[in-house]
């Protein structure tokens, strides 16, 4: 913001040079004269200065002596005495500000981060079509309420924050549906339930009233940790009940189910290095393709880079062009041997199991079986892990 300012205002470069530049620092800063980016020099000092404040300086150089040199000029001040003559120019200068001015007022971007389950793009789709779409006023949003429609639409997601920064709505969500962690809310009442069937190995309660035990067989949904507390007399007789925050670990025996495979003929792509360029050009909601002449390959590959308008790192306006390189390959037929066949299975189910470990689970068992044909190569079994399965679910306190 201050860099706009700035600009708006106009800044200049300046040296001072002589042998008392120290002292016409000091008289700047008993003015009270804002500069920046101060540099030392071999006989001097360069420093940026709002142009306002450029007249001020000329008592402080007699005082001291010293010699001042304008190095460079910057903002629209100078730009529009520099093109004072070209009122066309002018014109669309100041048209084009205020076109990013207005288009600085609204949502030209949705970012999601956190996601494990669900997509980024599947949670920013729900959002563009049914509460917020590309091009509302920042002032039609409410975060507190979209945060609310969220958690009705995706109950399997424990925590959402939504926040307006720039032309940028930011969402950051927190999921449980894969059970490696609890959630736990200080303000209101919960339970802990499961969210996936297993087997519990242990179980620690922190707070709360502990519903199953070491041993038992639960469901997804079941309670696994009650948030309702009884308090009793010396008759076994509810005096009182309280509704905490139920707190705890809970480790499960789970299983995971995984069918893979693939087709043992497959395409290679060799690239001819020949391709083809077209572009798409933005202007708010319209889209315009841009394309050389000449056909577009029939194998190709697509390469995409696209470039919005952007005013710092969170002012992301409508306005920007999108390159697409199409390079074309010629497909050709191949086949796995066995032993390539089994190693690719063998490397994909690594990468499922690295996944699940990312996760904080705990592989105990591997029974998955690698089968080759002539067509297909397949991979089917079960996977035994312990995992965290408990996250926290808000109880209804009766008033």
């Amino acid at each position: 913001m201050n860099k706009i300012q700035n600009w708006l205002q106009g800044y200049a470069r300046l040296q001072v040079t002589g042998i008392h530049t120290e002292r016409f620092i000091s008289l700047m800063k008993a003015k009270e004269i804002m500069i920046w980016d101060l540099v030392p020099e071999q006989d001097g000092y360069s420093f940026n200065i709002t142009r306002k404040h450029v007249r001020e300086l000329a008592q402080i150089r007699r005082k001291t002596g010293t010699k001042i040199i304008v190095k460079e000029k910057h903002g629209l001040p100078y730009l529009l005495f520099r093109y004072r003559r070209r009122k066309f120019l002018l014109l669309g200068m100041l048209i084009c500000i205020c076109l990013v001015y207005y288009g600085s007022r609204f949502v030209w971007d949705i970012q999601v981060n956190g996601t494990t389950y669900y997509t980024e793009e599947e949670i920013r789709n729900r959002i563009e079509e049914r509460y917020v779409t590309l091009g509302t006023s920042t002032n039609k949003i409410d975060c507190d309420e979209l945060e609310e429609h969220l958690r009705e639409d995706y109950p399997d997601i424990s925590w959402i924050s939504c926040e307006l920064i720039g032309t940028q709505l930011n969402v950051v969500i927190k999921e449980t549906l894969d059970g490696t962690e609890t959630i736990a809310s200080e303000n209101l009442p919960q339970d802990l339930v499961a969210a996936k069937d297993g087997t519990i190995v242990e179980i620690i309660t922190r707070n709360g009233t502990p519903v199953k035990r070491r041993g038992d067989p639960v469901q997804k949904g079941e309670v696994l940790i009650s948030g309702t507390v009884y308090i009793y007399d010396d008759y076994d007789e509810v005096l009182e009940t309280d509704y905490v925050t139920a707190d705890g670990d809970v480790i499960a025996e789970t299983e995971y189910n995984y069918n893979d495979s693939f087709d043992m003929q497959y395409y290679q792509k060799e690239y001819s290095g020949d391709s083809h360029k077209s572009w798409i050009l933005h202007l708010y909601k319209m889209n315009i393709p841009i394309a050389l002449p000449g056909a577009k390959p029939e194998h190709s590959d697509a390469i995409q880079e696209t470039h919005m308008l952007r005013l710092g790192n969170t002012y992301i306006l409508p306005i920007g062009i999108t390159t697409v390189e199409a390079k074309e390959y010629v497909p050709v037929l191949c086949e796995y041997t066995e032993e390539e066949a089994q190693e690719r299975m063998q490397n994909r189910i690594e990468q499922y199991l690295d996944d699940l470990r990312e996760k904080d689970v705990e592989i105990m068992e591997n029974h998955v079986t690698i089968t080759v044909d002539a067509s297909v190569c397949e991979a089917s079994g079960s996977i035994v892990t312990w995992e965290r399965i408990g996250y926290g679910q808000p109880i209804e306190v009766p008033e």
